[in-house]
C-alpha cells in the first residue's frame, strides 16, 4: 500500500512539474481561443458573459502583452476564416509559409478597444457553463498569491495542475479497481497527461482541461454502480457533473451507456428482469440529466443574450445551406483518437515531440484493437474496450448533427472534443500492460516524452 501511494505522489509530482514548466514557458495565449476563456474567468465568479459581450480591458491587456501563439503554418480554409474574421486588418501576408497573425495592439497601449482582438472582440466562450470559470478563477486567486506567479492569468493556468491532478487520483482508483499493479497505473496516467494534446489543454485556460476528470467521474460512478458499490444515483450524478464542467464531456457519458449495455449483453443469460430496468433507469437517467442540462443553459443563455448564439463569429463562419452529407464520412475518424493532430508550442521540441505524439496515439489504438480481439470473452475490459472506440467513432458524427440542427453549421470536429473519452480507454488497455515487452516498450516511449519535454523547457 506504501509502495502504491508513494506511486501516486510521483505520478502528481510529474503532473505539477509538467504543467507549471509549460505554463512558465509559454507565455503566449493559445490560439485555441484563450483569450476568449481567459476573460470570461477573470469576470467570474461575479459575471457570466452574454452572447454578444465584448472581452473586458484586463484580458486585452493580458492578449496584447502576452500575444496569441498561433500555428506556425495555417490551413488554407483557417487562413480563409481569419481574413473574414478581421477583415483582412492585420494580415501580414499570404504566403503559406510564413505566419498569418491579427495584429494585436502593442503592450500596456492606453488605447485598447475590443474590436483589435480576434473574432471583433466579442467573448466567443459565452455559451459554455459557468462551473469551470468560476472554479478556476478562485484557484487561480489563491494560486496568484504564491511567490513567482506574476499575473492572474498565470495562477488560472496552474489551476490546471489541480484539474490534471484530480483527474489522475480518480483515474488512478479507477485502475486499481480493475487490477491494475502500481507500474501500469503509474505508466497510463503519465501517458495521457504528457501526450502533447492534454498537456497543451491541460497548461491554458480552457475547460478541455476538465475532460480527464470527467471522464473519469463518469466511469468511476459506472464501476462502482455495476459493482454494486455504490447507489442508483450516483452515475447520473457524476454524468450531470462532468456535463457542467464542459458541454462537450458528455461523450463520456454516451461511453457509459455504450459500456453497460455491453456489459448487459454479456452477461445476459444471468440478468434477471428487475436488474435490466435498474440498468436501464440509471443509463436512462444519466442521459436525460445531460441533455436536460446542454438545453437549459443554451435557453438561459439565448434569453441572455444580446444576439443569437448562430451569430457568434465563432459559429457565423461555419454556416452552411444543408446538410454536408459529403463530410459525414471523414466525421467518423474526427476523433479516432483524441490524441492526434496535436499542437507543440514553439518552446517544446516539435521534431520530436509531434512524431511521439503520433506514436502514443497509435499505440491507444492497437492497445483497443487488441483488447477488442484478446480479451477474455465476458470481460469488463473488452466491454471498456467497445465503449471507447464507440465513442471515439461516434463524436463526430454526433457534433457534426447537433451542430447542424441547432445552429446550421457545419465544422470539421476537433479531436479534443473526445479528450474525456481516454479514461475509459486507459482502463480498457490494462490487460495489454500484463505483457512485460509491451509494459517497457510504453514506459520507453512515456519517458522519452517526458524527456522531450524537460529537455525542451530547459533550454
Amino acid at each position: 500500500m506504501n509502495c502504491d501511494r508513494v506511486a501516486l505522489a510521483a505520478v502528481l509530482v510529474a503532473v505539477a512539474v509538467l504543467v507549471g514548466l509549460h505554463v512558465r514557458d509559454h507565455p503566449a495565449l493559445s490560439h485555441v481561443d484563450e483569450l476568449q476563456h481567459t476573460d470570461y474567468t477573470l469576470k467570474s465568479p461575479f459575471h457570466v458573459p452574454r452572447h454578444g459581450d465584448t472581452i473586458g480591458h484586463e484580458a486585452m491587456e493580458e492578449a496584447a502583452c502576452r500575444g496569441i501563439d498561433y500555428p506556425t503554418r495555417l490551413s488554407i480554409d483557417a487562413l480563409n476564416n481569419w481574413l473574414h474574421l478581421t477583415g483582412e486588418r492585420g494580415i501580414q501576408t499570404l504566403n503559406p509559409d510564413s505566419i498569418a497573425r491579427v495584429q494585436l495592439p502593442p503592450c500596456r497601449s492606453l488605447l485598447l478597444t475590443p474590436d483589435q482582438f480576434p473574432n471583433w472582440g466579442l467573448n466567443t466562450a459565452s455559451p459554455h457553463p459557468p462551473v469551470y470559470y468560476t472554479a478556476t478563477a478562485l484557484g487561480g486567486a489563491a494560486i496568484e498569491a504564491a511567490p513567482g506567479v506574476d499575473s492572474p492569468v498565470t495562477g488560472a493556468r496552474l489551476v490546471g495542475i489541480l484539474w490534471l491532478g484530480a483527474a489522475a487520483i480518480v483515474l488512478w482508483y479507477v485502475l486499481g479497481s480493475l487490477g491494475a499493479s502500481s507500474w501500469a497505473k503509474a505508466l497510463l496516467i503519465v501517458l495521457l497527461a504528457v501526450s502533447p494534446r492534454v498537456l497543451h489543454a491541460s497548461s491554458i485556460i480552457n475547460p478541455d482541461t476538465t475532460a480527464l476528470l470527467g471522464g473519469a467521474l463518469v466511469l468511476a460512478a459506472a464501476l462502482r454502480w455495476e459493482g454494486g458499490r455504490a447507489p442508483a444515483w450516483l452515475l447520473p450524478v457524476a454524468s450531470m457533473a462532468a456535463v457542467w464542467l464542459k458541454f462537450t464531456n458528455s461523450v463520456a457519458v454516451g461511453a457509459a451507456v455504450v459500456y453497460l449495455a455491453a456489459r448487459g449483453w454479456q452477461q445476459r443469460n444471468s440478468l434477471t428482469r428487475r436488474q435490466i430496468r435498474a440498468w436501464s433507469a440509471a443509463a436512462g437517467a444519466a442521459v436525460i440529466l445531460t441533455v436536460a442540462s446542454i438545453v437549459s443553459w443554451a435557453a438561459v443563455q439565448e434569453a441572455r443574450g444580446h444576439i443569437p448564439a448562430e451569430q457568434l463569429p465563432t459559429n457565423a463562419i461555419y454556416q452552411v445551406d444543408g446538410f454536408q452529407w459529403d463530410n459525414l464520412g471523414d466525421e467518423l475518424f474526427s476523433t479516432l483518437t483524441p490524441l492526434r493532430d496535436p499542437f507543440v508550442p514553439d518552446t517544446l521540441p516539435r521534431n520530436l515531440l509531434e512524431p511521439l505524439g503520433d506514436l502514443m496515439n497509435l499505440l491507444v489504438l492497437v492497445g483497443l484493437g487488441a483488447v477488442a480481439l484478446f480479451a477474455a470473452r465476458g470481460s469488463n475490459h473488452r466491454a471498456l474496450a467497445a465503449a471507447a472506440v464507440t465513442g471515439m467513432v461516434a463524436t463526430g458524427v454526433v457534433t457534426m448533427v447537433t451542430s447542424y440542427l441547432t445552429l446550421g453549421i457545419y465544422f470539421d470536429t476537433n479531436p479534443r472534443y473526445g479528450l474525456s473519452l481516454l479514461p475509459f480507454a486507459a482502463a480498457a488497455l490494462v490487460p495489454v500492460l500484463d505483457n512485460r515487452l509491451i509494459r517497457w516498450g510504453l514506459t520507453a516511449v512515456v519517458l522519452a516524452a517526458v524527456g522531450a519535454t524537460l529537455a525542451g523547457v530547459a533550454t
